[in-house]
């Protein structure tokens, strides 16, 4: 049996949301201008899951805040590590040279999430494997923190 629906709604949202008669086989009549017999049921999100939906918001877009700077400089780091090989003076240099010119690009670009001992150098038959692999730790709230794990690989030719 279809409920009777108030004469205000159309469609099939009558039936979900709006005004819908308590008894079927009533009809309303009116009353200091409302509807006698018709109750009005809930439409949309209440209070409570709006605030639930807030704070997860809210959480989400703190951790976003907390891991985008990590991970704009790993970018960095990358980056730098790509560009050693077009330099073939610094690679000729050997590890010292690659490890000064590496000191001083995470200077210029303001990197204090790596330290110079994170990269690793390693022989390999086609030339010199340039490695690093390091975490950045940070708080989030209270006791909780997000930790990222970062690692690249760039294998600089022989000259």
């Amino acid at each position: 049996m279809q409920p009777i629906r108030h004469p205000a709604t159309h469609g099939a949202d009558a039936r979900v949301c709006g005004m819908v008669a308590l008894r079927a086989n009533r009809h309303p009549g009116w009353h200091n201008g409302r509807l006698l017999g018709w109750r009005r049921t809930q439409c949309g999100i209440g209070f409570g899951g709006a605030m639930i939906i807030a704070v997860l918001v809210v959480f989400f877009v703190k951790v976003g805040i907390a891991m985008v700077p990590a991970y704009t400089s790993f970018l960095q780091v990358r980056s730098i590590m790509d560009k050693v090989h077009e330099r073939p003076e610094v690679v000729q240099g050997g590890v010292r040279s690659i490890r000064s010119s590496l000191v001083t690009q995470l200077g210029i670009n303001n990197i204090k999430s790596v330290a110079v001992n994170d990269f690793k150098f390693a022989r390999d038959p086609d030339g010199l494997l340039l490695s690093v692999a390091y975490e950045v730790r940070q708080p989030l709230v209270a006791n909780i923190d997000v930790v990222m794990s970062f690692d690249h690989e760039v294998l600089l030719a022989k000259p």
